[in-house]
């Protein structure tokens, strides 16, 4: 009984290591697919890289304040706005307000329509804002 134990003990571990190494080989490139620069694509991907890749996408706003980025004066949410130096939750719900009830700003210095905006407060703001046009 002991011979059979030690002997499935040393052969065990050989009939489990081929379909763990089966899984760990590269799986064969389906034809015409080329790799994307950084190398091969990941087992997991359901297409392969083509010189033809989908447009990257925009920042969304929580993305552009923790890269320290600028944010849309026309599109920014009352959330995001917020948290641009010199403005306040009030003032950034007022600028929203006030963008969709007058239209699209025009350049950063048209914050100042927005009541409780002064010169200070858009010294502060103007570096974190910007504008696209309308």
């Amino acid at each position: 009984m002991a011979r059979r134990l030690a002997l499935l003990v040393v052969l065990f571990p050989l009939l489990v290591a081929e379909p763990i190494f089966a899984r760990l080989r590269p799986l064969p490139r389906p034809p015409g697919c080329a790799p994307w620069p950084a190398g091969e694509p990941p087992r997991h991907w359901l297409a392969c890289g083509s010189a033809s890749r989908p447009a990257a996408r925009a920042l969304a706003d929580e993305e552009r304040l923790l890269l320290g980025l600028p944010l849309d004066l026309n599109s920014a949410r009352p959330e995001a706005l917020a948290f641009v130096p010199g403005l306040t939750r009030r003032l950034a719900v007022a600028v929203a307000a006030d963008r969709s009830s007058r239209g699209p700003f025009e350049r950063v210095e048209d914050l100042r329509r927005v009541g409780g905006i002064g010169e200070k407060r858009l010294a502060q703001a103007r570096g974190g804002l910007f504008v696209t046009a309308p």
